[in-house]
């Protein structure tokens, strides 16, 4: 039996798409809505948050990948920030970094600006962030912790950072599993604010990984009456399409958000997976390396990456970057899948291939699907 290489799952929102299921009662609930609910509706009109949706600065949080144009000139702000040793100058260096994707240079910015100013909320939001792009809950979960601690000791809170500060612990459960508490802070953010796309982005994705389509698209649907267009949004309409099996209508639809966004990886990952299916291999390349310009440790990008270059018979650089995959994301369950299958097929390793399928079937986050492809391949192999 021959089994073709596996793409990826579809993209979402970055940082969510392989997301580990938990139970809903894996963390402690961090939430600080009880700040704003315990201050006086004058207070809060005093310290009104600025609409998420209409921050410019890299540091908001809500403002998408820069463009071709904006790219070289964070790069060369960066140069400029290259010995940079007062706080301000490395958070200044660490939102660039951030902005260009180089998360693990960001990461260790930002710590080096903490310890500098060890509460600044600022920097500990945005670090938890980054540590939630990265898919590593449990430190993103413990930097958040840190700002919970600094914004409660406030007489009277910035709304606008509780803001940022919700939506990222909702991220970072929703990409725990504990998707009832993520569900309650998204809710409440898109009632305080109707028009926070992100919020609704965030939500219709829960329910497009748990199948509940007909949700998601009610959900988008409402984000788009309400707040207008965002690539987030029009990605899960071609997830929904591409479900459907309307691949040129789901096209469209990852087209629509890189216009609004040239360097948003989850689309540029779900039209190139469609380039792979049809064959046009230096496309889909194309779009797996932009994808990997905008977020180096994209995993997504990086396996779909590696299916082009096994299709295109460039074997040793398929493996080299399936490995790396490993490297940023050591249980991803269709990096050893693809692995096991070059192995197998064009490596001529039996040994190693069967050794990373029975490592498939012992992932917690492989579906049943792929384990019993793998299931499937071991047996094959023990009985030659």
């Amino acid at each position: 039996m021959k089994l073709s290489i596996l793409l990826t799952s579809l993209a979402l929102i970055a940082g969510c798409s392989t997301s580990r299921e938990s139970d809903s009662n894996a963390t402690d609930n961090m939430d600080v809505i009880s700040l704003s609910k315990n201050m006086s509706t004058s207070e809060q009109a005093d310290t009104a948050p600025v609409s998420p949706s209409a921050a410019f600065n890299w540091q908001k949080f809500f403002r998408g990948a820069p463009s071709s144009k904006e790219r070289p000139l964070l790069q060369q702000t960066l140069k400029q920030l290259s010995n940079a040793s007062s706080f301000d100058d490395l958070l200044k260096r660490a939102r660039n970094e951030t902005a260009l994707g180089l998360l693990s240079s960001a990461e260790a910015t930002y710590r080096q600006a903490l310890r500098k100013n060890t509460g600044n909320i600022d920097a500990l939001l945005e670090l938890a962030a980054l540590l939630q792009k990265q898919r590593r809950t449990g430190p993103a979960l413990d930097i958040l912790a840190d700002a919970r601690v600094a914004l409660t000791s406030q007489e009277r809170p910035n709304q606008e950072q509780l803001f940022k500060y919700r939506y990222t612990l909702a991220m970072t459960y929703l990409q725990n599993g504990d998707r009832n508490k993520s569900h309650a802070i998204l809710s409440d953010l898109i009632g305080k604010d109707r028009t926070f796309l992100p919020g609704y982005a965030a939500l219709a994705f829960s329910y497009l990984k748990d199948g509940k389509d007909s949700v998601a698209k009610f959900i988008v649907d409402q984000a788009m009456d309400r707040g207008g267009e965002h690539p987030a949004l029009y990605n899960i309409l071609g997830v929904l399409q591409e479900r459907q099996g309307k691949s040129a209508i789901a096209k469209d639809f990852y087209n629509r958000a890189l216009n609004m966004s040239e360097f948003f990886a989850p689309a540029l990952v779900n039209r190139a997976n469609l380039y792979v299916a049809t064959g046009e291999t230096s496309m889909a390349e194309s779009d797996y390396k932009k994808a990997l310009d905008a977020e180096p440790s994209n995993t997504d990008a990086m396996i779909g990456l590696a299916v082009v270059y096994r299709q295109t018979g460039r074997f040793n650089a398929a493996k080299e970057i399936l490995e790396r995959t490993l490297d940023l994301d050591a249980d991803n369950p269709q990096a050893r899948f693809n692995l096991a299958i070059l192995m197998r097929e064009n490596v001529k390793d039996e040994g190693l291939a069967l050794r990373y399928f029975n490592e498939v079937t012992q992932s917690d986050r492989a579906n049943q699907t792929l384990r019993t492809m793998a299931k499937s391949a071991i047996e094959e192999i023990r009985s030659l």
